[in-house]
């Protein structure tokens, strides 16, 4: 028998897998936990029970799912946008923005069955949308209560590769017009669609055939609006090439003292048709050349030397067009799933017809996507792969980072300190692990994404040394907790950097990330209450989004969608995370799930809880723990008149070591029989903790000394307490620290002392 003291410094693994329950030789086995429920962990080592949360208001139609965005104007403005069937509201500060005496509510083009498919990007009061099934939309905020919702009108783009099927002939230059193919190219999905045909664009307004359309032309790159150029001038001459007559081969021309032929269109290659001339009226003559002030014709055309004078009108021919292109995003393509800025770039990706290509507008220009040459000319990428690696996210990082169902891209320009261009874009595989539909997050120079399967977040990191990126898994140590998959994730950056995952189940997960200290620490969170989804019922708040914004002291506030069972009935609350450091004062402890909070007069009364009605619901009053009791009518009578109160549904933090591994003098002491005796519990700011063995044999530590008045509440406690232990001899060695009571609890270390009994 040898007695021994042993020691959990620190946390910073978090919960394991219980694949590892035998891995004590892994260097983070005794900073980890067997169980780690509604706890967080702290990057300096501690474990805090999480706070609770705020009810918010009941979205609008709690028989609809909904999910939460963050709109992120800078630190001060930010808003949480609740999105549901065809509608969005507004939610800031820990309340609704309302105008009139009503939500603020702006009308959408989103079901509610379409919602977790958005994808979205911003940049200052701008906001941009996409949904494959969709046009694109940006949502624009002018004041506090002024919110709209527009579909983008993109110019000149983006537009997909001539077929060269067949041609295109328009009916005219200008306005309306009828737009003619020789093939059967169009269909009733393309209204809304851009047509770049002859030397313009042109919006498909009505569908009539297959060959046949009505459309409405649009300004082209020279900022006129019309498909071929046409000009009228007095300034206008006619020259013969040869005026010596040699009989030699020469290019007659047309001048212009006005020096407009560039200005307005015309280009080498065009046929155009001359008329209001005394002797040079003609049709499908061919440029050959042109300059400002000169147009050089082919040597076939023969003209007459005229003077300037004449009122003469230049127009180029509307020749059938095989070259004509169709817009890359319609109701007929699909519209792009995926859009993020880059290097002042909007960039799109994923539509139907083309699930590998990308589009990048012109550089500080967002939605003009005319495809060129220069270095800040839209650009088209398609991925080149021996399979279609469908793209579910972009992220701009060192490169911009492609997500794909098969694989891990970054695209950037040749040249390192370069920016993206037409002629020096690249894209590069660095990883093979595929990605899952999901808006990845942001971590410093970090993109974390979530694997094909849903189960598995990977951190992209660059690696100086290969010049590449790789993507290790973040959940080797803890993969149990994901286990029913990942459908949402948002960074809350304030206070610990912690990555909030929602799961498929209705859990809420975390992971405390700071891969400068090496800390990747996951727990799991039950929210208060009980709820029922699709037939399956569950003894947990199930939360289904879950968004971050900065918020008010120092913290990014953490906003919830929560389905629960409440007065017999399902509802959706909007709920956020009271602080998380909530200071050295029990009054402004709140850790009550979907609470209120009451400051004021004394009172034994508190209402305002209909949407907790017929709960059973934890209370703390002037910063002491009270009966439980049932919401009735909207309110709860209290046992005593308090001042200062929280009233929400009740939660249980549990933490369970790793076991013990101390005392053997054989080596280890895993297997063999062991007693522990008593525990020292180093806490911070802490009232009401259990400890024992196991979840079923727990001691109650007492914080109230005989010389304190009963009548007010137990002060914080920072310190160590030395408790017996009421286990018995046994070959795990488990310490299990649980609160129950609607109080905080933070545990900075644990050190067991135990006898070891070796065989």
């Amino acid at each position: 028998m040898a007695k021994a003291s042993a020691v959990f410094a620190n946390f910073t693994a978090g919960e394991l897998s219980p694949r590892l329950d035998g891995r004590t030789d892994l260097g983070k086995y005794f900073n980890g936990c067997k169980q780690l429920q509604n706890f967080i962990v702290h990057p300096h080592g501690g474990a805090s029970r999480r706070p609770g949360t705020y009810f918010v208001r009941e979205v609008k139609n709690s028989a609809n799912n909904c999910r939460l965005i963050p709109f992120e104007f800078n630190v001060e403005q930010s808003y949480i946008l609740e999105f549901g069937d065809q509608y969005f509201r507004i939610h800031k500060d820990g309340g609704t923005v309302v105008s009139g005496g009503s939500p603020v509510e702006v009308t959408t083009p989103y079901l509610h069955t379409e919602l977790a498919d958005l994808k979205f990007t911003q940049s200052a009061d701008v906001m941009y949308i996409v949904h494959p099934n969709h046009p694109v939309q940006k949502i624009t905020r002018t004041s506090h209560t002024a919110w709209t919702i527009t579909e983008v009108s993109f110019r000149r783009g983006p537009m997909q590769d001539p077929t060269f099927d067949g041609t295109v002939t328009a009916s005219g230059r200008t306005g309306s017009v009828t737009l003619t193919a020789t093939s059967s190219i169009f269909a009733s999905t393309d209204v809304g669609r851009i047509v770049k045909v002859h030397d313009g664009y042109a919006e498909i307004t009505a569908y009539s055939s297959a060959t046949s359309v009505t459309a409405t032309v649009l300004e082209n790159e020279d900022a006129r609006s019309e498909l071929m150029p046409t000009y009228t001038a007095t300034t206008i001459a006619f020259a013969e090439g040869d005026p010596s007559a040699t009989g030699l081969e020469h290019n007659d021309r047309i001048t212009d003292t006005a020096a407009n032929f560039i200005h307005e269109g015309f280009e080498v290659g065009m046929h155009i048709t001359i008329s209001g001339s005394a002797s040079n009226n003609k049709s499908n003559v061919l440029i050959v050349d042109v300059t400002d002030d000169t147009i050089l014709l082919a040597p076939s055309v023969d003209l007459a030397v005229e003077a300037a004078g004449a009122s003469v009108t230049i127009n180029g021919d509307l020749e059938a067009d095989d070259e004509y292109q169709l817009g890359a995003f319609s109701e007929t393509t699909g519209y792009p799933a995926t859009v993020a800025f880059y290097e002042q770039r909007l960039v799109f990706a994923n539509t139907t017809e083309q699930p590998q290509t990308i589009f990048f507008s012109v550089a500080g220009d967002f939605e003009n996507f005319t495809i060129g040459a220069d270095a800040t000319d839209a650009l088209v990428y398609t991925i080149g792969s021996n399979q279609v690696n469908v793209i579910q996210y972009l992220s701009s990082n060192r490169s911009l980072l492609v997500g794909t169902s098969g694989g891990e891209f970054a695209v950037s320009a040749s040249g390192t300190t370069e920016p993206i261009s037409p002629t020096n874009a690249q894209i590069k595989r660095q990883s093979s692990y595929g990605s899952m539909n999901i808006q990845p997050v942001n971590v410093a120079n970090v993109t974390l994404f979530v694997q094909r399967a849903k189960r598995k977040v990977r951190e992209l990191v660059y690696d100086f040394n290969s010049d590449s990126y790789f993507a290790p898994d973040l959940t080797l140590l803890a993969e149990h907790i994901t286990e029913s998959g990942i459908k949402e994730m948002s960074l809350q950056q304030e206070p610990d950097n912690i990555v909030w995952c929602v799961l498929e189940n209705g859990k809420l997960v975390g992971m405390t990330y700071r891969r400068e200290e090496q800390v990747i620490a996951w727990h799991e969170h039950l929210l208060g209450g009980s709820s029922t989804v699709s037939s399956v019922n569950y003894a947990y708040g199930f939360v289904e989004s879950v968004a971050t914004i900065p918020g008010e002291l120092d913290e990014d506030a953490v906003y919830l969608v929560v389905n629960r069972q409440i007065d017999g009935g399902t509802v959706r609350y909007i709920e956020y995370f009271a602080p998380f450091d909530f200071g050295d004062d029990i009054l402004d402890a709140h850790f009550v799930d979907c609470g209120l909070s009451y400051a004021g007069s004394a009172t034994s009364s508190l209402s305002g809880l209909d949407h907790l009605e017929g709960e059973s619901v934890a209370i703390v009053g002037d910063g002491a723990a009270h009966a439980s009791k049932t919401v009735s009518s909207g309110s709860v009578t209290l046992d005593r008149n308090v001042t200062d109160a929280h009233v929400g549904l009740a939660f249980t933090s549990t933490l369970q070591t790793m076991r013990v591994d101390a005392g053997g003098t054989e080596g280890t002491s895993q297997g063999k029989t062991k007693r522990i005796r008593d525990v020292t519990l180093r806490l911070y700011r802490s009232i009401g903790v259990k400890v024992g063995p196991s979840t079923d044999t727990l001691d109650l530590i007492p914080f109230r000394s005989s010389a304190a008045a009963m009548d007010t509440a137990v002060p914080l406690f920072s310190g160590d307490k030395d408790v017996e232990f009421p286990g018995n001899y046994d070959t795990d060695g488990f310490v299990v620290v649980r609160q129950e009571q609607p109080l905080p609890l933070t545990v900075l270390a644990i050190y067991p002392r135990l006898q070891t009994f070796d065989r």
